[in-house]
Formats: structure tokens, sequence, C-alpha cells
């Protein structure tokens, strides 16, 4: 018999655990969830900075690019198709709180 799925998410996250990006996926177990998730968001990361899409500090809190970390956890869920609708309600949520707070360090009082 195989090794049951699961979904695995990998994140980029500040020292404070603000949530740079995020991503998730399907794996057998974690040397597999390292090889399918969480190595193409390092590398993705690595690009986004490099070509200036991404900008090299937590929006939240300033922290720059080289203190930040990955964590890769595995998750409750088998599929991606079980996982969907609540991953994509954290990823609005996530979307909100960088409209509502983003760049909030950068600003100075009167």
């Amino acid at each position: 018999m195989g090794h049951l799925t699961h979904v695995w998410i990998t994140q980029c996250l500040c020292p404070q655990r603000h949530c740079i990006l995020a991503t998730a996926g399907e794996a057998s177990g974690r040397t597999e969830a390292e090889a399918k998730v969480k190595a193409p968001l390092v590398e993705q990361v690595a690009d986004l900075l490099a070509t200036r899409e991404l900008y090299p500090w937590c929006g939240l809190c300033g922290a720059r690019s080289g203190t930040w970390r990955y964590e890769l956890d595995r998750t409750r869920w088998r599929t991606m198709a079980e996982a969907f609708s609540e991953l994509k309600d954290c990823e609005t949520e996530q979307a909100v709180a960088r409209a509502v707070f983003g760049d909030l360090h950068r600003e100075r009082p009167n």
C-alpha cells in the first residue's frame, strides 16, 4: 500500500511571523513536501526579490528579507480539492490585512 498524501503548506515568514508568501501542495511525506512544496517557494521568493517584484522587507513590520525563514507543516487535508475553500478564505483574509495594514511601519506620527 502506498503512502497516504496530505496537503502540506510552506510559509515564508518574517521574525514576527507575518506571512510574506505561502504555497500548498500534496505530498506523501516530509521529504517529498520539501522538494515539491518548500523548495519551489524558496526559489520563487528568491526570483521575486531578484527581479524586484517583491519588496525586500515585510509590509507589516519592515523586517528585511535576510531575516525571513520558511516553515513547512502538514495540514489535516488529504487533497488540494478538500483544502481549496479554506485556503482561499485564508488568502482573502491576508489580502484584506495587507490592504488595511500594509506598510504601516513606514508611517510616522505627527
